[in-house]
Order: C-alpha cells, then structure tokens, then sequence
C-alpha cells in the first residue's frame, strides 16, 4: 500500500540536469615498449593530454582548483597511463601501503576502462602518492571489487610542484575485443588536503566513477594482435599443523598450480590444480540475535578471480550460486576446508554476450564425500547499461551419500537502465532436488531510484519453503517480502556538511500461509560533513516478530515461540577518516523479545604513518530477557606493519565470550617482484567453539611464468 504514494514522490522528485556531453581522449602510440619509471619518456609529449576536470565535491560541476592531466600512450605490449597532479602545498595525505586497500581516504588517482564499450562493466585502477596498488572488476556499475587481481605496476614520484603516477597495464591483463576498436574511459582525483573530489567526466553528485555508462571514450586505440595470454602459477607449500582433542602435530608440504590460458583476446580459461588458500584472511567473527542466516563473503582468490560474471540474486535474500559452498564444509561459523583436486573456469565475451563456466571437483574429506560441482552463466546485453540473463547449477555425489545425490538450480534475471537515476531488476530462481516438493521457487522485483536529493526503492520477493539452492545462500525459507525505502537529502550550504539524510523504511515479511513473520519501520536521520565525518541516528526502529520456533541464542537462553512488539534506537557518529586517529561509536538500545538487548560499538583506527595502522573494535551487549541474561564481547584488534609496497605484514586477533572462540593469525607478505610472492602464515585457534583448536604455520611460494 506504500507502494504508489512512493513512487509518487520519487516521479516528482527534481530529475538531474543533463549530463555533460560525452568526452574522448585521443591514445598516442610508441613502437617501443616503456616501463613503469619512464615519466620522461619523450613519446609522452606527442601524446594527447586531457586537463579539463570538473568538480563533483563540494562544488559541482566548476572547474577543479588545481591542474591534472592524463596522457595514454599505446606500446606494443602495454597500455601506459600518466597523470601529472599539481599539489601547491605539497601536504600529501597517504596513509595506505597495502595492496587493495581502500584508497579513498588518501589522495587517490583512479580510472576505468571499458575494454568492450559496453557501457556496464569495467577494469578499475588506482594508486595514492604512495604508490599503494588497486585494483578491481566493475560489474553493472555497481562498487569495484576489490578481490580481482592481475599482473600489472605503478609508479609515482613526488615533485615540486605536486606528484606524478605512472600506470603500464599489460595487455594480458585485460580482456577485449581484439583489432582497432574505441575504450570507455574516465578517471577521477580526490584531494583530502580540500576534501575535493574531480571527475574528467560524468561528475553529477549521485554517480559514482563505476557509472560506466557516463564515461567517456579512448579514441584512436591501434589494431592489436591477438592476444597470447599463456601463464603457469605454480606453488609449494610446507605446513606444521598442530591439533588439539586428541593432540597430534602434522608436517607435510603441498604443491599445485594454476594455469591460465587465452583462447582469443576476449575469452580465457582458468585451470587450477590441488588448490590451496593458505593466505586468506580469516573470517569476521559475528553471532546471530536474529532468524535470517548470516553471511559470510568469500575470500578465496580463485573463486574471486572474474567471479562479478556469476553474480545473481542477493545476500539480503538468496543467492542462487555462493561459491563458498564449494570446498568448505556446511557449518557456516566454522566450516573446515575440503581439498580441491581440480577445478575450470572458462570466462569471456561472444558478440554482445558475457558468459562464464566453473567446473570443481572436491575430494572426500570432512564427512562429505567427493563431489561435483558446476555453475553456467550467461548475460545479453540490451541496449545501454541493460541486461538478460541465466544461470545454471548442478551439484554430483554418490548416491550413497546422507547429503542429496544431486541438485541443481535454474535462474534467469534482468536489470533494466531506465535512466541513469532509475533501474529495474528482477530475477528467478527454481530448485530441482530429489524429495523435496512445494514451493521450490525465488522471485524478486526491485524498482531504485537514485538522484541528487533523493533515493527510494521499491522490493517485492518470494523465496519458497522448498527452495533449497545447495550451491547457493538462503536467508530465510517460506518468506513473501514487501520493502519501501525513501531517503531525502538535502545539502545545506553551512558548518561544513555536505549533505544531510532523513530515511524512513518499512519492511514486512510474512509466511506461506499468510500470517505475519516480521514486520519492521524505522525513521533514521544522518549528516555528513565535508571532511568525512558523520552522524547516524534511529530516531526509532521498531519490530513486530511472531516466532513460530523458538529463537536458540546461547545455550542457556532461548526465546520461546509468540508473538513480540519492541522499538529500538540508535546513536551513531564517527570522526575524519583521514586524520592519523579516528573514532566510531555506536549505542544501539532499546526492547527485544520481551526484555531488553543493549548495544555499544566502538572502532579507533590509528595511523601515524604509512608504514604502521592499528584498529580496535568492541562489540559488545547486554541481553537481559525473562529467559535469562548474559553479555557478548566481539573483539578484534588488528595491526599493519608495511614497510613498503612490496613487504607487508598484518596481525589479526578477534575473540567471542559466548561461544568461548580466540583466533589469532598473523601474516606476512613479501612480493618480490609483480610476479612473485612468498607468504608467512599463522593461524592459532583457542576455545571450545572451535572443533579441533590448534596452531597452523604455513611457508608459500608462487610465481607466474608467461609461456
């Protein structure tokens, strides 16, 4: 019923003034090939330059307030990019040396490049005057991921007059369409100094540099030869593996490889061999106060790798195809690696289409027998920044096995540009495993808005009480689900904000038979300031909540079945991010299932340089409910310690009370060259939570071959 007046309000709002014409940068071209520390190189000055920037914060659309060019240079085997930044007072803010870490609060150079002209996805590359490597996928203009990595280098240097970067991307690196052809390009600058933030194109306020569709163009890219991407990543590995109940310790070592293979300039296959992820972070600790499953995001870098092309669904509802169902174990807070024997993804463009393979198999291990696994995709474009597409999933295990021989799912989704303020998507999704009949379906339909002074969305989505996607995540089963969100924001001119937030949701869930599940509205309001700083508050957030099961919180307290009512409220704010030290608190509070839960958060992140950062972050809570009481401490304290780009070192400790968890592991980084790693790995598990606690100290090796 919120539907219409909603929508109503968005259809009025005031649109967007027309977005600036479309730009494009003519490529220079060298027959010789350049290396990232060639800044004077004279085929630079044939080249091309692009000056004109504009600013998107805090005055949009007038001239940026200090210069900054970009000059693309086309060799034989790379693209070069060269950005010359003036920096009058020379007070740099870079704090980051890690590889992948957010940049955003540093001064930051970063550029896209739509190698298809597709005008939704995209490569994503930046650096800080640190020279501090990013990298990531666009996908459908939403965030980069940050979890694609290739083979690739930057350089900067710091001058008088401010600082330079210089990026040379292989060509073996990107996928595209081969012979002469036009790129999508853009690239943007923030200068924390001013709290500036320029744009070459492309610069209204609600867009983002992943609207690759308000990009702009690289003209005069020469006819390349077909790419030859041949390259071989093996590895070894020695490991102590030390266990606890019963007490045994196992030294062994291990080697297998990846192998990476060009079958034309847009198309590649990934082969990996007794796969190993020794180097991935461990997970973030959380408990779970409420019914949905909680999420764990994968870290695994060969299931990252080109993943944005499997994509369907959600984590706030399903997702059809979760690759962390594929070697771990099904206990969520704590699964247990099964060994991958071999795996193929093969990834790539045909036409106007991008589709993608994966084919794993596991080996027995855990209590779960060996087993297949595959997933097919495939997305048409239509038209500008559109899409259709499909997904399938199979899942092979011996029949003799407890868990279902096989399963598989079948989905087909779609996201509609409208224009560059509205979007439509919607997917569908069906189950097909043995025993299981009844409503084995997903559906959702999703209507976004999102302008300068105001955001809205409309959802409406079903996941079946038999939908069970057994390579797949699932939130909550046997839901029919009713969202409405609009958020306003203003952008007054006065104390240093940069604009202001006033929200209202409401959320309704209800079961298969009608009666209610859970229903939720809340009314919020933010600021943001200028310098990064923010305030977000709950004025009130209330719940009405029918369990129909009783609710298990620890193993002493659990919730009984009935029908409950509470409100909830919220204090939040947080200081610069770009400061040496910065602060976040959080003070949740309020009613939950007849008693009371207290909240408080805490962050502090200390930077004083760029080699050493420190955060520390307490989670804690106060139940108090007639079925009993206890508190819950989630902690985590990490430390950083890079002395360079290419040696980096990380301490990670995080521990729960309630289920009685301690997990330490420390890991060292040295990247030799841009092709060549060794990681230092310790992992050491304490407390009962944990089925098998122990120490685990891993030495890796890898290097890629070009063939």
């Amino acid at each position: 019923m919120l539907c219409g007046p909603i929508a109503a309000l968005l259809l009025h709002a005031a649109p967007l003034a027309g977005q600036p014409p479309q730009r494009a940068l003519a490529v220079g071209v060298t027959p010789r090939d350049l290396s990232a520390t060639d800044f004077d190189d004279p085929a630079w000055q044939a080249a091309p330059a692009a000056r004109e920037l504009f600013q998107q914060e805090p005055e949009e659309g007038r001239p940026a307030t200090v210069g900054t060019e970009c000059r693309v240079l086309a060799t034989p085997h790379a693209l070069l990019l060269r950005f010359v930044m003036e920096e009058p007072v020379a007070e740099f803010v870079a704090h980051e040396l890690r590889r992948d870490a957010d940049l955003s609060n540093d001064d930051r150079i970063a550029f896209v490049l739509d190698t298809y002209h597709d005008r939704r996805n995209a490569y994503f590359f930046a650096t800080n005057p640190n020279g501090a490597r990013e990298d990531g996928l666009v996908t459908e203009e939403g965030d980069p991921s940050l979890d694609w990595d290739t083979v690739w280098d930057v350089r900067v240097r710091r001058t008088r007059a401010g600082w330079d970067a210089l990026f040379r991307i292989p060509y073996t690196a990107l996928n595209f369409p081969g012979g002469g052809e036009i790129w999508g390009f853009n690239f943007s600058r923030i200068m924390r100094r001013c709290n500036e933030t320029v744009r070459w194109t492309g610069w209204k306020r609600p867009f983002a540099l992943s609207k690759i569709s308000l990009a702009g163009e690289l003209s005069g890219i020469p006819a390349m030869p077909t790419r030859r991407l041949r390259s071989l990543t093996p590895y070894v590995a020695g490991v102590v593996d030390r266990r606890e109940s019963p007490l045994d310790t196992d030294l062994h070592g291990k080697a297998g490889l990846d192998f990476r293979y060009g079958l034309s300039s847009s198309t590649e296959a990934d082969l990996t061999a007794n796969t190993d992820f020794a180097e991935t972070e461990a997970d973030v600790q959380q408990f779970n106060f409420g019914r949905a499953a909680l999420f764990f995001p994968e870290k695994r870098p060969f299931f990252l790798q080109r993943s944005q092309i499997f994509a369907f669904g959600s984590s706030n509802t399903t997702l059809p195809f979760f690759s962390r169902r594929i070697g771990l174990s099904n206990d969520e807070e704590n699964p247990v690696p099964i060994p991958i024997d071999a795996g193929l993804k093969l990834t790539g463009r045909l036409g106007r289409a991008d589709f993608g393979a994966l084919a794993i198999q596991t080996r027995e291990a855990a209590g779960e027998p060996r087993t297949d696994f595959f997933v097919g995709r495939v997305k048409q474009d239509l038209g500008e920044a559109s899409y259709v597409g499909g997904l399938f999933t199979d899942i092979e295990r011996p029949s003799a096995s407890r868990l279902i021989a096989s399963s598989r799912t079948y989905g087909a989704d779609t996201s509609v540009s409208l224009t560059p303020e509205w979007n439509v998507t919607s997917y569908y999704a069906k189950t097909d495993n043995p025993r299981l009949t009844g409503h084995t379906d997903a559906w959702d339909a999703t209507l976004t808005y999102n302008g300068e002074y105001a955001n809205g969305r409309i959802e409406r989505g079903n996941i079946g009480s038999a939908y069970d996607p057994q390579m797949g995540f699932v939130t909550q089963n046997g839901i029919h689900s009713t969202f409405a969100d609009l958020e306003l924001t203003p952008r007054p001119h006065a104390l240093g904000l940069q604009r202001l937030g006033f929200e209202t949701f409401y959320s309704f869930l209800y079961n298969e038979d009608g009666s209610l599940h859970e229903r939720e509205y809340q009314y919020t309001f933010r600021a943001l300031w200028q310098s990064g700083a923010y305030s977000d508050n709950d004025i009130v957030d209330v719940f009405d909540e029918n369990l129909t099961e009783p609710l298990i919180l620890t193993d002493t307290v659990t919730i009984p079945v009935g029908q409950y009512h509470f409100a909830r409220h919220q204090i939040a704010f947080g200081t610069d991010p770009t400061r040496s030290f910065a602060f976040q608190a959080n003070f949740n509070f309020g009613g939950y299932y007849g008693g009371h839960r207290n909240r408080y958060v805490g962050r502090m992140f200390f930077k004083p340089n760029e080699h050493l950062a420190l955060s520390i972050i307490e989670d804690y809570n106060a139940v108090r409910l007639p079925q009993g009481n206890f508190n819950l401490s989630l902690f985590s304290t990490r430390v950083d310690w890079n002395p360079s780009v290419r040696l980096l070192s990380s301490v990670i400790i995080q521990s729960d009370n309630v289920d009685r968890l301690t997990n330490i592991q420390a890991i060292l980084r040295w990247l030799i060259d841009a092709a060549t790693d060794v990681f230092f790995v310790y992992d050491r598990q304490v407390g009962h939570g944990f089925e098998r606690p122990g120490t685990r100290a891993t030495v890796k090796f890898r290097k890629t071959f070009d063939l």
